[in-house]
Protein backbone atom coordinates (compact mmCIF):
# COMPACT_ATOMS: atom_id res chain seq x y z
CA UNK A 1 0.00 0.00 0.00
CA UNK A 2 1.31 3.16 -0.84
CA UNK A 3 0.11 7.03 -0.89
CA UNK A 4 -0.87 7.23 -4.64
CA UNK A 5 -3.11 4.11 -3.74
CA UNK A 6 -4.73 6.15 -0.89
CA UNK A 7 -5.03 9.41 -3.18
CA UNK A 8 -6.87 7.33 -6.06
CA UNK A 9 -9.46 5.98 -3.27
CA UNK A 10 -9.67 9.04 -1.73
CA UNK A 11 -10.01 11.47 -5.08
CA UNK A 12 -12.64 8.43 -6.41
CA UNK A 13 -15.33 8.62 -3.50
CA UNK A 14 -14.75 12.28 -3.44
CA UNK A 15 -15.90 12.22 -7.20
CA UNK A 16 -18.10 9.37 -7.33
CA UNK A 17 -16.13 8.03 -10.52
CA UNK A 18 -12.40 6.64 -11.50
CA UNK A 19 -12.62 9.03 -14.56
CA UNK A 20 -13.54 11.81 -13.00
CA UNK A 21 -10.78 11.26 -9.89
CA UNK A 22 -8.17 10.45 -12.96
CA UNK A 23 -9.35 14.05 -14.14
CA UNK A 24 -8.59 15.10 -10.74
CA UNK A 25 -5.25 13.88 -10.46
CA UNK A 26 -4.41 14.61 -14.01
CA UNK A 27 -4.16 10.80 -14.99
CA UNK A 28 -5.80 8.51 -17.34
CA UNK A 29 -9.15 6.82 -16.20
CA UNK A 30 -7.36 3.20 -16.39
CA UNK A 31 -4.59 4.19 -14.27
CA UNK A 32 -6.66 4.84 -11.11
CA UNK A 33 -8.97 1.87 -11.89
CA UNK A 34 -5.76 -0.43 -11.94
CA UNK A 35 -4.75 1.42 -9.06
CA UNK A 36 -7.71 0.61 -6.59
CA UNK A 37 -7.93 -3.09 -7.60
CA UNK A 38 -4.33 -3.41 -6.86
CA UNK A 39 -5.23 -2.12 -3.67
CA UNK A 40 -8.53 -4.11 -3.13
CA UNK A 41 -6.20 -7.22 -4.08
CA UNK A 42 -4.00 -6.17 -1.04
CA UNK A 43 -6.79 -6.06 1.29
CA UNK A 44 -8.54 -8.76 0.43
CA UNK A 45 -12.13 -7.04 0.01
CA UNK A 46 -13.53 -4.79 -2.41
CA UNK A 47 -13.87 -0.62 -1.92
CA UNK A 48 -16.21 0.31 -4.75
CA UNK A 49 -19.08 -1.21 -6.30
CA UNK A 50 -18.68 -0.47 -9.87
CA UNK A 51 -21.24 0.35 -12.59
CA UNK A 52 -21.62 2.39 -15.93
CA UNK A 53 -23.43 5.12 -13.47
CA UNK A 54 -20.17 5.06 -11.39
CA UNK A 55 -18.34 3.96 -8.52
CA UNK A 56 -19.66 4.35 -5.28
CA UNK A 57 -18.06 3.12 -2.27
CA UNK A 58 -18.99 -0.27 -0.05
CA UNK A 59 -20.01 -0.18 3.16
CA UNK A 60 -16.06 -1.23 4.33
CA UNK A 61 -14.92 1.19 1.77
CA UNK A 62 -16.51 3.47 3.54
CA UNK A 63 -15.19 3.24 6.73
CA UNK A 64 -11.87 2.75 4.66
CA UNK A 65 -11.43 6.19 3.47
CA UNK A 66 -12.52 7.57 6.47
CA UNK A 67 -8.75 6.95 7.70
CA UNK A 68 -7.56 7.38 3.74
CA UNK A 69 -8.47 11.01 3.80
CA UNK A 70 -7.22 11.62 7.14
CA UNK A 71 -4.04 10.14 6.47
CA UNK A 72 -3.85 12.09 2.93
CA UNK A 73 -4.80 15.28 4.76
CA UNK A 74 -1.87 14.82 7.22
CA UNK A 75 1.03 14.05 4.65
CA UNK A 76 -0.37 17.38 2.52
CA UNK A 77 0.12 19.50 5.78
CA UNK A 78 3.28 18.05 6.91
CA UNK A 79 4.38 18.54 2.82
CA UNK A 80 2.83 22.55 3.15
CA UNK A 81 4.99 22.97 6.56
CA UNK A 82 7.97 21.70 5.16
CA UNK A 83 7.71 24.14 2.39
CA UNK A 84 6.64 26.58 4.37
CA UNK A 85 9.72 26.24 6.95
CA UNK A 86 12.23 26.09 3.85
CA UNK A 87 11.04 29.54 2.47
CA UNK A 88 10.97 30.95 5.65
CA UNK A 89 7.42 31.73 5.95
CA UNK A 90 7.25 28.75 9.44
CA UNK A 91 9.43 28.75 12.10
CA UNK A 92 11.27 30.30 15.28
CA UNK A 93 13.74 33.69 15.30
CA UNK A 94 14.99 34.23 18.25
CA UNK A 95 15.75 38.07 19.37
CA UNK A 96 18.49 39.50 21.63
CA UNK A 97 18.10 42.98 22.88
CA UNK A 98 18.87 45.43 25.89
CA UNK A 99 16.75 47.19 29.04
CA UNK A 100 14.99 50.37 26.64
CA UNK A 101 14.90 48.51 23.44
CA UNK A 102 11.35 46.97 24.31
CA UNK A 103 9.62 49.92 23.52
CA UNK A 104 9.84 52.14 20.63
CA UNK A 105 11.11 50.80 16.69
CA UNK A 106 11.54 47.59 17.98
CA UNK A 107 7.81 47.22 19.51
CA UNK A 108 6.84 49.04 16.06
CA UNK A 109 8.65 46.42 13.90
CA UNK A 110 7.95 43.05 16.25
CA UNK A 111 4.09 43.84 15.95
CA UNK A 112 3.99 44.34 11.98
CA UNK A 113 6.06 41.38 11.32
CA UNK A 114 3.87 38.90 14.06
CA UNK A 115 0.59 40.39 11.89
CA UNK A 116 2.71 39.24 8.58
CA UNK A 117 3.74 36.09 9.53
CA UNK A 118 2.18 34.86 12.31
CA UNK A 119 3.14 31.22 11.36
CA UNK A 120 6.77 32.34 12.70
CA UNK A 121 7.24 32.02 16.27
CA UNK A 122 9.15 35.30 17.96
CA UNK A 123 11.32 34.42 20.95
CA UNK A 124 12.57 37.44 22.91
CA UNK A 125 15.71 37.49 24.87
CA UNK A 126 16.46 40.38 26.97
CA UNK A 127 20.74 40.28 27.87
CA UNK A 128 23.22 43.32 28.72
CA UNK A 129 24.88 45.11 26.31
CA UNK A 130 28.23 43.21 26.54
CA UNK A 131 26.77 39.88 26.19
CA UNK A 132 24.72 40.93 22.90
CA UNK A 133 28.05 39.84 20.38
CA UNK A 134 28.67 36.96 22.10
CA UNK A 135 24.87 35.39 22.15
CA UNK A 136 25.08 35.41 18.32
CA UNK A 137 28.09 34.73 17.80
CA UNK A 138 27.29 31.67 20.41
CA UNK A 139 24.25 30.91 18.33
CA UNK A 140 21.89 31.31 21.61
CA UNK A 141 20.12 34.18 19.75
CA UNK A 142 19.71 34.57 15.82
CA UNK A 143 20.24 38.57 15.96
CA UNK A 144 20.89 41.13 18.14
CA UNK A 145 19.20 44.72 17.96
CA UNK A 146 21.38 47.53 19.66
CA UNK A 147 22.19 50.36 19.33
CA UNK A 148 25.19 51.86 17.14
CA UNK A 149 26.78 51.36 14.20
CA UNK A 150 27.19 48.67 11.64
CA UNK A 151 29.49 46.05 13.26
CA UNK A 152 32.76 44.96 12.04
CA UNK A 153 33.97 41.92 11.57
CA UNK A 154 34.14 38.88 9.11
CA UNK A 155 31.16 36.39 11.15
CA UNK A 156 28.54 39.19 11.65
CA UNK A 157 26.90 40.85 9.00
CA UNK A 158 24.84 44.06 9.93
CA UNK A 159 21.84 46.43 8.68
CA UNK A 160 20.71 50.02 9.99
CA UNK A 161 17.48 50.27 11.16
CA UNK A 162 15.54 52.89 12.34
CA UNK A 163 16.73 56.00 14.52
CA UNK A 164 15.27 57.31 17.12
CA UNK A 165 15.63 61.19 18.53
CA UNK A 166 18.25 61.90 21.50
CA UNK A 167 16.31 63.45 24.57
CA UNK A 168 16.93 65.03 27.82
CA UNK A 169 15.26 64.57 30.78
CA UNK A 170 15.28 67.95 33.22
CA UNK A 171 13.83 68.59 36.24
CA UNK A 172 10.50 70.96 35.79
CA UNK A 173 11.93 73.90 37.37
CA UNK A 174 15.21 73.56 35.00
CA UNK A 175 16.16 77.04 33.47
CA UNK A 176 16.20 75.42 30.04
CA UNK A 177 12.71 73.87 30.56
CA UNK A 178 11.52 77.28 29.07
CA UNK A 179 13.33 76.15 25.05
CA UNK A 180 12.03 73.72 22.71
CA UNK A 181 15.30 72.49 22.10
CA UNK A 182 18.53 72.09 23.92
CA UNK A 183 21.84 72.36 21.88
CA UNK A 184 25.17 70.42 23.30
CA UNK A 185 27.20 73.90 24.74
CA UNK A 186 24.17 74.43 26.40
CA UNK A 187 24.86 71.13 29.23
CA UNK A 188 28.34 71.43 29.43
CA UNK A 189 28.36 72.24 32.87
CA UNK A 190 25.65 69.80 34.33
CA UNK A 191 25.49 66.72 36.16
CA UNK A 192 24.44 63.49 34.08
CA UNK A 193 22.78 60.83 35.66
CA UNK A 194 23.78 57.54 33.95
CA UNK A 195 22.42 54.37 34.60
CA UNK A 196 24.53 51.11 35.02
CA UNK A 197 21.85 49.41 33.36
CA UNK A 198 22.09 49.03 29.56
CA UNK A 199 21.60 51.28 27.59
CA UNK A 200 23.56 53.34 30.43
CA UNK A 201 27.31 52.86 28.84
CA UNK A 202 25.78 54.26 25.23
CA UNK A 203 24.81 57.29 26.90
CA UNK A 204 28.02 57.65 28.86
CA UNK A 205 29.69 57.57 25.40
CA UNK A 206 27.59 59.54 23.72
CA UNK A 207 27.75 62.36 26.31
CA UNK A 208 31.82 62.17 25.87
CA UNK A 209 31.58 62.23 22.54
CA UNK A 210 29.79 65.34 22.41
CA UNK A 211 31.19 67.45 25.37
CA UNK A 212 34.85 66.61 24.65
CA UNK A 213 36.07 70.29 24.84
CA UNK A 214 38.68 71.72 27.27
CA UNK A 215 36.10 73.97 28.08
CA UNK A 216 33.08 70.82 28.56
CA UNK A 217 33.09 70.26 32.62
CA UNK A 218 29.97 67.50 32.54
CA UNK A 219 29.80 65.73 35.52
CA UNK A 220 28.58 61.73 35.17
CA UNK A 221 27.20 60.21 37.82
CA UNK A 222 26.64 56.38 36.91
CA UNK A 223 23.88 55.03 39.42
CA UNK A 224 22.28 51.42 39.63
CA UNK A 225 18.97 52.53 39.06
CA UNK A 226 16.35 51.66 36.64
CA UNK A 227 15.01 54.15 33.80
CA UNK A 228 12.36 54.83 36.37
CA UNK A 229 14.47 55.31 39.04
CA UNK A 230 16.83 57.65 37.28
CA UNK A 231 14.01 59.91 36.38
CA UNK A 232 12.93 60.07 39.38
CA UNK A 233 16.52 61.47 40.68
CA UNK A 234 16.08 63.87 37.53
CA UNK A 235 12.72 65.11 39.36
CA UNK A 236 14.23 65.77 42.85
CA UNK A 237 17.01 67.36 41.73
CA UNK A 238 19.64 65.69 41.61
CA UNK A 239 20.80 66.03 37.80
CA UNK A 240 19.55 65.64 34.27
CA UNK A 241 19.38 62.42 31.96
CA UNK A 242 19.71 61.36 28.30
CA UNK A 243 17.26 58.90 26.93
CA UNK A 244 15.64 57.72 23.82
CA UNK A 245 12.48 59.19 22.24
CA UNK A 246 10.54 56.51 23.51
CA UNK A 247 10.68 57.30 27.21
CA UNK A 248 8.95 61.14 26.46
CA UNK A 249 5.68 59.09 26.30
CA UNK A 250 6.59 58.32 30.52
CA UNK A 251 4.26 60.42 32.20
CA UNK A 252 3.69 61.62 36.05
CA UNK A 253 7.59 61.80 36.81
CA UNK A 254 8.48 65.32 37.27
CA UNK A 255 10.54 65.67 34.54
CA UNK A 256 10.31 67.47 31.01
CA UNK A 257 12.01 65.98 28.03
CA UNK A 258 13.29 68.21 25.08
CA UNK A 259 15.47 66.85 22.09
CA UNK A 260 18.94 67.57 22.34
CA UNK A 261 20.82 69.24 18.81
CA UNK A 262 24.55 69.66 17.35
CA UNK A 263 25.53 71.67 14.45
CA UNK A 264 23.52 69.28 12.34
CA UNK A 265 20.15 69.44 13.63
CA UNK A 266 18.99 66.57 16.36
CA UNK A 267 20.72 64.30 18.07
CA UNK A 268 19.89 61.22 16.76
CA UNK A 269 20.16 56.53 18.06
CA UNK A 270 20.61 54.93 15.39
CA UNK A 271 19.85 51.03 15.84
CA UNK A 272 21.40 47.95 14.09
CA UNK A 273 20.37 44.31 13.52
CA UNK A 274 23.39 41.47 13.54
CA UNK A 275 23.57 38.29 13.00
CA UNK A 276 25.90 35.52 11.82
CA UNK A 277 26.95 35.00 8.26
CA UNK A 278 26.25 31.28 8.35
CA UNK A 279 22.99 31.61 10.06
CA UNK A 280 20.62 29.40 7.82
CA UNK A 281 17.59 30.06 9.55
CA UNK A 282 15.03 30.36 6.74
CA UNK A 283 12.85 32.22 8.87
CA UNK A 284 15.53 34.95 10.38
CA UNK A 285 16.38 36.35 6.39
CA UNK A 286 12.26 36.40 6.18
CA UNK A 287 12.51 38.71 9.47
CA UNK A 288 15.82 40.32 8.46
CA UNK A 289 14.07 41.23 4.96
CA UNK A 290 10.58 42.24 6.58
CA UNK A 291 12.37 44.90 9.24
CA UNK A 292 15.57 46.67 7.36
CA UNK A 293 14.51 50.08 5.60
CA UNK A 294 12.74 50.29 2.32
CA UNK A 295 15.39 51.82 -0.08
Amino acid sequence: MELRHLRYVVAAARNGSFSAAGHELNVQQPIVSKRIRELEDELGIPLFDRSTAGARLTPVGEEFVLSARRIVDEIDLLAHRAMASRSGKLGRVSIGFYGSLSSGGLRAALRGFRDQYPDIEIELIETPFLDLSASVLSDTVDVVIQLGDAVRGEALEAIPLWSERLVVALPERHPLTDRSMIYWPELKDERFLISHHDPGPDMRAIVLRHLAAPSDHPEILTRRLSRESILSEVASGQGIALQCESAAGLSGLGVVFRPVHDGNGVTRLGYIAAWKLDNRNPALRTFINAIKPQS
